[in-house]
């Protein structure tokens, strides 16, 4: 989307400018990413002003908007206005303008596109002239072309994080960036991790919970960024060459993460009647900008971290006997070191955990209703977490078009469905492993009470039944009667009661 020939705001946020305008010192502008959205036409949920005096300006500002004001850094000058509900942005930053002028002040932002400021006037229009905007560095054109662009290594030296501030933008915005400033990301690459493991980890959150990630991971791997960051990555890039071909185990991850992307984007093209009640159970949280889909791909980045060092030869095979294991306790040892939250970890070390157990079921060949139970129980609130990452990690190997060919019949059920129909016969294993992923998650929406059940009997009717006294046995028994229900052998309080009675008897 290229910038428009005026720029306007809404209602609420003009409003909120020309307060600001009233209130402050002049000059104040309106600077980087709010000016630039403003330009292509997004939502602006925020607002960034570059004024003298900005800590007056935010305390003066916040008593006259009745706002919370935060210090985000005292030594740069730089505050945060957290506005009460209303319409508009929910939140103000104002920082202390940099050099002599305005000019210099955008002459250290990072990139061009952010590098625009706007003078604020109390009668700020309705529609502003682009050629009003103060744009020393050529962003406007930049805008035009969709390219982000920084034109010297000293700017991202001044913050190494801007390195993957700029893939994040590039997802967010759908721009490419520049080819020159792809070459001082790459010479630069090693200092990425020099930046505050939180600010990392943030930074990187919003990458991945964009919409069309995975082809900026893939650019980050070119540029030398990905492996920066997750050093145990880049053991896997020679690893299984023979199997996975060039590029080897990493290969396959930066696969995966581009099948996970596209089945986030559109669930329905994979689990047709399943996708429904799969939206309905996550309540929001496969939507675009969403934390959580930033844990999928994390999951999905690292799920095979630990195949090199469980890589051995048996029988003319390359085997990966424990990498799970391995891998779930490195990935949460690398998540930790960026200062991931502990519910990330759990989720994403559950994943890489247990993502080898529905291909493991379903070589088993049916999935009974007791193999169905325990692994929801075993999984919990992981479970459905897992099934989209082992989803996309299967889906991986078929190339990109045969999968698309595929997915109307990727969710049928596979004991009524003739795998001869499928073309090659090499994609028929695979086809059937995302049948049963599907078939599982139809089990957790559709049959909740036999996939994950809830006890028709508690503790005391145990230990009335079987006249016994507390003690971890009643645990154990409870756990029979949970699984005779998911088998469908009990059905009521009625039915739990006679099945206690039968323990008795066959324990005399």
């Amino acid at each position: 989307m290229g910038p428009t020939t005026n720029v306007r705001f809404s209602p609420g946020a003009r409003a909120l400018l020309r307060q600001a305008a009233r209130e402050l010192a002049s000059p104040v502008y309106l600077v980087g990413g709010a000016l630039r959205d403003a330009l292509l036409g997004r939502p602006i949920p925020d607002l960034d002003l570059a004024l003298r005096g900005a800590r007056a300006g935010a305390a003066r500002l916040a008593r006259s908007l009745r706002a919370t004001c935060v210090v985000l850094d005292g030594d740069a000058g730089t505050y945060r206005l957290i506005l009460p509900p209303g319409p508009g942005p929910r939140q103000i930053d104002l920082s202390e303008l940099q050099g002599k002028d305005i000019v210099a002040d955008l002459a250290r932002r990072d990139f061009t596109v952010n590098a625009l400021a706007l003078p604020l006037t109390p009668d700020l229009a309705a529609a502003i002239p682009a050629e009003a905007i103060i744009d020393p560095r050529g962003g406007c054109d930049d805008l035009r072309r969709g390219v982000l662009r920084c034109e010297t290594e000293d700017i991202l030296k001044a913050d190494p994080l801007r390195i993957l501030r700029g893939f994040r933008l590039a997802a967010q915005l759908g721009f490419s960036l520049e080819t020159g400033t792809l070459r001082r990301m790459r010479r630069l690459r090693g200092r990425v991790r020099q930046s505050a493991p939180e600010r990392v980890s943030a930074e990187l959150t919003l990458l991945l919970a964009q919409p069309g990630c995975s082809l900026q991971v893939r650019r980050m791997d070119e540029a030398g960024v990905l492996t920066s960051l997750f050093k145990d990555l880049e053991a896997s890039r020679q690893c299984a060459q023979c199997y996975y071909g060039r590029g080897g185990v990493l290969g396959h991850t930066l696969e995966v993460t581009a099948r996970l992307d596209a089945l986030l984007a559109d669930p329905a093209a994979a689990f047709a009647d399943a996708a429904g009640p799969l939206l309905e159970h996550l309540e929001g949280r496969l939507t675009p900008g969403h934390p959580w889909r930033a844990t999928l791909m994390l999951a999905a980045l690292l799920h095979d971290v630990s195949k090199p060092e469980t890589a051995r030869r048996m029988g003319g095979r390359l085997r990966f006997f424990g990498h799970d294991t391995t891998g779930a306790r490195r990935s949460a040892a690398i998540l930790r070191a960026l200062r991931f939250s502990n519910e990330t970890i759990a989720t994403v070390t559950a994943v890489v955990t247990h993502h080898l157990r529905p291909g493991n079921l379903v070589a088993g060949g049916e999935i009974t209703d007791k193999a169905a139970y325990r692994f929801f129980r075993d999984l919990g609130e992981h479970a459905v977490a897992l099934l989209l990452v082992c989803w996309a990690d299967h889906a991986s190997y078929l190339p990109a078009q045969q999968l698309k060919r595929l997915l109307p019949v990727a969710s049928a059920d596979p004991a009524a469905f003739d795998p001869a129909t499928v073309r090659p016969a090499a994609a028929r294993k695979t086809l059937r492993h995302l049948q049963y992923i599907s078939q599982l998650l139809r089990r957790r929406f559709a049959e909740p009470s036999r996939s994950v059940p809830k006890l028709h009997v508690d503790g005391h009717d145990v230990m009335k039944a079987l006249i016994i006294a507390p003690g971890p046995l009643i645990g154990k028994i409870l756990e029979e009667v949970r699984e005779a229900q998911a088998e469908g052998r009990v059905g009521s309080k009625k039915e739990a009661l006679a099945f206690l009675r039968g323990l008795r008897r066959n324990t005399k």
